[in-house]
């Protein structure tokens, strides 16, 4: 009786420890449910016409050691192409769905059915709602529309038991800051702050997801090369590198000062601890002639180096973040010839339509920069390169890069429709002097759209180039190397 009552207490004790363990497990399932894999990504952009087709886009990606794949819609024939093929899935909604995810539960539940349910071998974990959606001020009402559809998906994803495995988030632009050096002094822009910003950190940390972030340093420098050295943007150690010391950090890469920016905004309205992850980086591979270090040396040294130091083991994160693994996309898996915009925008690619590689890239982030063949930088004689021909048979080129000022002008296929609110938004919250541009001023005539936007544009850009502003406005804007001051107008220009 004794010994019964002794196996008793036994059998009891471990009942009790296994239900602790089991709590332990299931307490620490929620906040480390969602482990990813530690590989590089990349973007899976398709505006081209001459691009291989999804099922072999993802042989190639797996041939490259690529762990995760962005996608910017819910293309059917792409999520089926990635099935069972071991890559995490990051896919994305679309701009012109925002809203009716938004305003009904329904909706958002339909769309989870027949665009994650029903891809049971492909791995999604991440749904991102919108893509850079507050860098459009024309978009200004769907900007309220974006934390609705996230609580009416992922509310579909707990019911449905998918919560723990499907992330949801947003991608945004690093013009959510209106403040970023230093870094320490990092900011979000007062029209987003407390109203978006603030609630949409909230309901990702509450539901264990990640910020997606789309950071480039090629912008920040292009824009400002004479005090931003090349070394700092390319995460060099040469004799030009010179650091940046914010307190008790030390920057030595201009990824890693914007990312603690961010991480500083994040701090002042209360999510510091939020995760993030770098959604798009990259370097072009070639531009037009006024698109400064666009070309494949560049290029090649900072997606090198980029990949080494996320894949580092321990992982190198940023100095406020010392030791923490940020999950990173390049961009992008291909050239896409279809995209509008200066040349840049259609030379971002690691490989060439028809599958060539445009410059060597270990996406193990094993090799160092001396294992790769030497690279040729580019000077303003050297004759552009030509690209191999693609599949459709036309050669693309790379221009030679220039250094020359630059303005901010309205880009001239730019709508009424789209240029109106981004003139608004200048002159309103982006703090563009526009006293000139009014009835009877110096830079009142020509009494055009195009032409006050230009003022406006390049009042801002000028204004707020040395700490991160750009010239773009959803896209309505361009830099030119022409000075477009006339007559009695004279256009703002700052050295850099």
């Amino acid at each position: 009786m004794a010994r019964r009552n002794t196996e008793s207490c036994r059998a009891k004790r471990i009942l009790g420890l296994v239900l602790l363990v089991s709590c332990i497990l299931s307490s620490s399932a929620v906040d480390n449910d969602f482990v990813e894999d530690q590989k590089i990504g990349i973007n899976y952009g398709r505006i081209a016409d001459n691009i291989p087709n999804p099922t072999q886009a993802v042989a190639l990606m797996r041939q490259m050691n690529i762990g995760k794949v962005r996608i910017y819609d819910a293309d059917a024939s792409v999520l089926t192409a990635l099935g069972d093929s071991g890559l995490q899935v990051a896919m994305s909604v679309t701009h012109d769905l925002i809203g009716g995810l938004a305003g009904d539960a329904n909706v958002a539940d339909q769309w989870i059915q027949a665009n994650v349910v029903a891809y049971p071998r492909t791995q999604i974990r991440f749904i991102i709602v919108g893509n850079e959606l507050f860098s459009y001020p024309a978009l200004n009402l769907t900007w309220y529309q974006v934390l609705p559809a996230m609580n009416n998906l992922h509310d579909s994803l707990v019911k449905r038991g998918l919560s723990d495995t499907v992330k949801i988030t947003t991608s945004l632009a690093m013009d959510i800051l209106g403040l970023s050096y230093p870094p320490s002094a990092g900011q979000f822009r007062s029209d987003i702050e407390m109203s978006l910003m603030k609630p949409i950190l909230a309901l990702l940390t509450k539901t264990h997801s990640t910020l997606f972030v789309n950071v480039y340093p090629y912008f920040a420098w292009a824009s400002n090369p004479t005090d931003i050295s090349v070394d700092y943007a390319l995460f060099g150690n040469g004799p030009q590198l010179v650091p940046v010391q914010d307190g008790t950090y030390v920057y030595k890469s201009l990824l890693d000062a914007q990312l603690d920016a961010l991480i500083a905004a994040m701090d002042k309205v209360g999510y510091g601890e939020a995760k993030i992850a770098v959604g798009e980086t990259g370097w072009p591979t070639a531009g037009d002639a006024s698109q400064t270090g666009a070309n494949i040396a560049y290029a090649a040294y900072y997606n090198r180096r980029l990949v080494r130091r996320v894949l580092s083991s321990p992982p190198t994160g940023t100095p406020k973040r010392a030791g923490v693994f940020i999950p990173t996309y390049l961009f992008a898996l291909f050239n896409e010839d279809q995209k509008p915009g200066p040349a840049t925008e259609r030379n971002w690619g690691l490989l060439y339509a028809n599958g060539s590689e445009v410059y060597p890239v270990d996406l193990t982030g094993k090799l160092q920069d001396d294992a790769y063949p030497p690279l040729q930088v580019p000077t303003a004689t050297t004759p552009p390169a030509t690209d191999p021909k693609d599949s459709a048979g036309s050669p693309a080129t790379s221009q030679p890069f220039v250094t020359a000022g630059t303005w901010c002008i309205a880009n001239p296929a730019a709508t009424p429709e789209t240029l109106q609110p981004a003139l608004d938004y200048a002159c309103g919250q982006g703090g563009a002097d526009c006293a000139l541009i009014q009835a009877g001023a110096a830079c009142y005539l020509p009494n055009s759209l195009h032409d006050h936007s230009s003022y406006a544009f390049n009042q801002y850009y000028q204004t707020h180039k040395k700490t991160g502003g750009t010239c773009d406005f959803g896209g309505t804007a361009q830099l030119s190397t022409v000075d477009p001051s006339s007559g009695t107008c004279t256009y703002l220009y700052v050295e850099p």
